[in-house]
């Protein structure tokens, strides 16, 4: 068995989605339990949200966890964009597993975002000078990836290319181009390893691992009743939002004064009502957020994954969905809490990053999650 540990919920969805494009069975869980009968059983973990303390203990204790099951190998799924707390999770990691070195190749080079030189660029344009989430990354951050692992990991990190002399230990970070470049450096792990990075190169590992698997193809109906839930900033998921209500899609905003009252049950308890109305005549609808009046509000991020986690666990104790979609891990960590779902069973891959699940804890609805900053799958937008 395979295990890997992911810093949010999409990631976790999104490695589940390759495992069973490369024909192995996954499970994914939000703790480690004693028994599993799978290939590739991922551990979501919401560390990206935490603190640093809290997300190193965390690491090491689901690192303690897994190695008692005896796993082929961890691997450490971390953000793409090496957003999140990576380096201070990579160093947790290491001291529990006893490996000296790790092996991170953040880049995907099929969504443009390539490291060259030690630089990562999006689109050919290196990261801190693109428009791409500039207030995810601290101010007068560079686009270098060792100012990227943060500064108290600088010393010990290396901007490496394939056939450079790797170091016996620290962070190897691997300058990549292209999909060839990932499997290049998917057949340089060895024992002495941590891998570590997107979920490109856990693909390109499972495609140098993999035995003669006949891949199956899932062509399960979705089902009618369903609620998307879209809390990205990301332009183009508000575009989309945007061109669904023009098609004539219900969707329902988040309303603009929510933080202008500290006891807003009674907003959300209205707000549920309205979303239970439209799904009780329409099937469908979208929830999502426009303009909020939150100037001075602290955490503002936390509070509206909170509010979303009351919201749904109020809706579907009135009405019964049998599609569940949610963009964001933060997002969708903090509904399956309110929800009290915790195992689940990848079974669609509907596009890179875009994974349909099954929920343990229920048979009724299945669960669609995708990372912010990925692109819906038009098939699944129709009203």
């Amino acid at each position: 068995m395979i295990a890997v540990i992911s810093d949010d919920f999409t990631g976790a969805a999104e490695i589940g989605g390759i495992g069973i494009r490369n024909g192995f069975s996954v499970t994914i869980d939000t703790t480690v339990n004693a028994n599993y009968n799978c290939d590739v059983l991922v551990i979501a973990t919401n560390t990206r949200s935490l603190c640093k303390i809290d997300a190193q203990k965390q690491i090491k204790k689901v690192t303690q966890e897994l190695l008692k099951l005896n796993p082929d190998f961890i691997y450490k799924k971390t953000d793409s964009l090496l957003r999140g707390k990576v380096g201070d999770e990579l160093i947790a990691q290491l001291e529990v597993s006893g490996k000296k070195k790790v092996l991170l190749v953040p880049a995907n080079p099929l969504l443009h975002r390539t490291i060259v030189d030690g630089v990562y660029y999006i689109n050919k344009i290196p990261l801190m000078e693109s428009d791409f989430f500039g207030d995810d990354f601290a101010k007068g951050a560079t686009s270098n990836v060792l100012d990227m692992i943060g500064n108290d990991y600088k010393d010990q990190s290396f901007s490496i290319s394939l056939g450079q002399e790797m170091p016996g230990e620290g962070f190897i970070i691997g300058n990549t181009a292209t999909n060839e470049d990932l499997m290049e450096w998917a057949n340089l792990i060895d024992e002495t390893m941590l891998p570590a990075g997107g979920a490109s190169f856990f693909n390109a590992i499972l495609r140098k691992i993999k035995s003669e698997r006949k891949k199956t193809v899932s062509s399960h109906t979705f089902g009618k009743k369903a609620l998307y839930l879209c809390g990205s900033n990301y332009q183009p998921s508000r575009e989309v939002v945007r061109k669904a209500k023009e098609s004539g899609a219900c969707v329902s905003y988040m309303p603009s004064t929510i933080f202008c009252d500290n006891n807003y049950e009674e907003i959300i308890q209205k707000w549920s009502n309205e979303i239970i109305k439209i799904i009780q005549k329409k099937d469908k609808v979208v929830i999502a957020i426009d303009e909020l009046e939150c100037e001075g509000v602290e955490d503002v991020s936390n509070k509206i994954n909170d509010i979303f986690g009351v919201l749904i666990k109020k809706v579907l104790e009135k009405v019964s969905l049998e599609e569940l979609l949610i963009e964001g891990g933060a997002t969708a960590y903090s509904i399956i809490e309110h929800l009290g779902y915790k195992k689940f069973y990848p079974e669609q891959e509907l596009s890179q990053g875009v994974i349909r699940m099954e929920i343990e804890q229920t048979n009724k609805m299945h669960l669609t999650l995708k990372p912010g900053s990925y692109q819906w799958t038009k098939s699944i937008w129709k009203f």
